[in-house]
């Protein structure tokens, strides 16, 4: 076979159709293009620029002129881009400096005109909505309130039980705040209680949880995380108490900008408003008291891919989802976690249903680190499962699906990041975890990955006995290396192993 000039590789065809979402917000203008538009749609590219567009709307009720330039600019860009990738769809949404604006018709036909595409101009009620959306996208079942604090507005709306409730939106972003309180935080304080004090179903709220969405919010989880040494660092389902939360909250917004830049992940582009957007969340909290804030990764441009959806496609689980499709695309051989997953059954007939769940996405991913050195297939397999933009699964349950993945190629409870992280799950749940690792390292070897040769046996539980069962005549699937590992799992579930032919 001929070899092929790297410098004329043909081009990389797409596993799923590029759809690209632009949010033109009052601080920021981000494009980020998403692989897929279904259940599963996973961030392949992303960009953003702080214009600052609505920094002077409450006094001149006009786009900053120089912002509006820096945004066409960067629309420009976007659109050349957009066009390299081969994006096959173009959403673009501009919010609430460019609804209120009155030069706001104006710059929107100015940026169609950059990007090529046309743009959503969101009333304040869809956007609260569609950020909501974005929260159920990621967090199915969110129940309590969801905030999402823009440069120029704050939206809230009620969560029940993953389905928008009543909701509001209010002129307080964290660049209306400066422009009417500069540096006070006092005055800021009154501004934002004024504002919340119209909403009467706060106290709806009380005793249940605090979504955030937006990226200067997002900043208070990663800088608690640094304060707490957290060794996860995923934003995503970041959860901690309301108390715990405002005395951060507090410290924040009575700190100077030169003590801020100081703090270690504190993001030097959001000095400036970082302190408002803290008194913002506090009085929040401080108004609906809640019982503790979980961060959302995800907001409103997922909420907007989310709402285009069907019914059915919503009703499908992201952890799974998102597990069958990379276990399509990076595993060896085609064994439908389905049919594992059911052989596997007996050796866990009283297992939680979240465990069932984790099992479930575990045997997708579990063939996902072959291409690596059988050395460190167990330490880098739990790292990547870690790390994976998975959605609908919380701090823990992503520590016990890393274990679970891990121990299929013969990773234990320790080692470098496992010891940092044991702490924080249950002893009992990292044994479980690691017991079905091992019955899916068992299972693997047995079939060599097929479903063909997994078709051919069985389990049973007889007694105090773990039976392998294999179709008359194939006793010789039993390898050395099988039957040892039959045996060890026998043993870690307490039980006699027998072989049947």
């Amino acid at each position: 076979m001929a070899r092929q000039d790297p410098e004329n590789l043909p081009a990389r065809r797409s596993l799923a159709p590029l759809v690209a979402v632009i949010d033109i917000g009052s601080n920021s203008v981000r494009l980020v293009v998403y692989s897929g538009a279904g259940r599963t749609s996973v961030p392949v590219y992303n960009e953003r620029t702080l214009c600052g567009l609505g920094r002077a709307l409450g006094t001149t009720g006009r786009l900053d002129p120089e912002a509006v330039e820096a945004a066409l600019r960067h629309l420009s860009r976007f659109a050349v881009v957009l066009t390299a990738m081969g994006v096959e769809r173009i959403e673009a949404l501009a919010t609430e400096a460019v609804r209120a604006a009155s030069d706001g018709a104006d710059f929107v036909a100015r940026a169609e005109a950059a990007l090529g595409a046309s743009i959503t101009i969101l009333d304040g009620a869809t956007e609260a909505e569609t950020s909501a959306f974005g929260v159920i996208s990621g967090i199915p079942g969110a129940d309590g309130m969801m905030g999402d604090l823009g440069g120029g507005s704050l939206e809230v709306v009620a969560l029940d039980e993953g389905r928008p409730g009543q909701r509001a939106t209010m002129p307080i972003g964290a660049l209306r705040l400066r422009e009417a309180a500069d540096t006070d935080i006092d005055k800021a304080e009154a501004i934002v209680d004024k504002a919340l004090a119209q909403i009467d179903w706060l106290g709806q709220v009380r005793g249940r949880t605090f979504f955030p969405v937006g990226g200067a919010w997002r900043a208070f989880a990663a800088v608690h995380m640094g304060q707490e040494n957290y060794p996860l660092h995923v934003i995503h389902e970041y959860a901690i108490g309301r108390s715990d939360a405002q005395a951060l909250l507090k410290l924040i917004s009575r700190t100077s900008q030169k003590s801020l830049a100081r703090i270690p992940r504190v993001p030097k582009a959001r000095l400036k408003t970082l302190p408002l957007a803290a008194v913002v969340m506090e009085r929040l909290l401080d108004a609906a008291r809640p019982k503790n804030v979980v961060f959302s990764a995800f907001g409103l441009r997922e909420g907007w891919l989310y709402r285009s959806l069907s019914p059915e496609c919503r009703k499908e689980d992201p952890l799974l989802a998102a597990a069958a499709e990379i276990a399509r695309r990076e595993s060896r051989f085609a064994m439908p976690g389905e049919q594992l997953d059911q052989w596997l059954d007996i050796l866990f007939p009283d297992e939680p249903p979240r465990f069932r769940r984790l099992r479930r996405a575990a045997v997708l991913l579990c063939d996902t680190a072959w291409r690596d050195h059988p050395d460190y297939r167990a330490r880098d397999s739990f790292s990547r499962i870690l790390h994976l933009s998975l959605t609908a699964i919380d701090h823990r349950e992503r520590i016990l699906l890393a274990y679970i993945v891990s121990s299929s190629y013969g990773g234990g409870r320790t080692g470098p990041t496992r010891s940092l992280l044991l702490p924080l799950v249950d002893d009992g749940d990292v044994e479980h975890a690691i017991t079905i690792g091992r019955a899916i390292r068992f299972a693997r070897t047995l079939a060599a990955g097929t479903l063909d040769v997994l078709g051919r046996t069985r389990l049973e539980i007889e007694g105090d006995h773990l039976v392998l069962c294999v179709a008359k005549g194939k006793g010789f699937l039993l390898s050395e290396e099988v039957s040892r590992r039959f045996e060890a799992l026998a043993r870690r579930i307490g039980r006699k192993p027998r072989l049947r032919s």
